[in-house]
């Protein structure tokens, strides 16, 4: 039994070390990008980039970043695995505050269920890759433009209501 309990864990060691699969992965381009609002950089932004179009179609996985003090970030699409495929990728910034405090039973898995209110410091069409319209360029020089340079336009930054909306009729 003890035998047959090596040759089990030794196999499942095995999977887990090929499962994950490094030679199934594109090439992968390591980049940093700089985020920009209004001339500033900026601090705290989530970048989402979505693939457009990359030089290999079966590796469309998004990626995520935040941003630090001087507004840089560096993508990774793979786990710990550093870069993105070249190609063209539609950008989403998003950079919000609480208003006031979060209520004690706030959900951040699924803020739509609490009650709260949030400042945009980045305005709304800026979140999402499919409403920004910016884009980038991964090649294997880095990111094309550099900076993402975002523009308020002199509007003060938006609220937005998250949890149930109350009907006019509720007590």
């Amino acid at each position: 039994m003890n035998c047959h309990w090596r040759m089990v864990t030794g196999s499942l060691l095995l999977l887990l070390i090929t499962g994950c699969g490094g030679s199934e992965r594109p090439a992968l381009v390591e980049v940093t990008g700089t985020v920009t609002l209004d001339g500033r950089p900026l601090e705290g932004a989530q970048v989402v980039l979505k693939p457009i179009k990359v030089d290999d179609p079966k590796f469309q996985r998004p990626a995520r970043a935040t941003t630090d003090a001087q507004g840089k970030f560096t993508p990774n699409a793979y786990g710990d695995a550093k870069g993105l495929p070249p190609g063209t990728y539609g950008v989403g910034v998003s950079k919000r505050e609480v208003v006031g405090k979060l209520p004690d039973n706030f959900n951040t898995e699924n803020p739509a269920l609490t009650p709260a209110n949030f400042r945009l410091l980045v305005p709304k069409p800026y979140e999402s890759p499919d409403t920004s319209n910016l884009e980038i360029e991964i090649a294997p020089g880095g990111i094309t433009p550099d900076p993402i340079a975002l523009e308020t336009g002199g509007a003060k930054p938006q609220v937005e209501s998250t949890g149930k909306k109350r009907s006019a009729n509720e007590p």
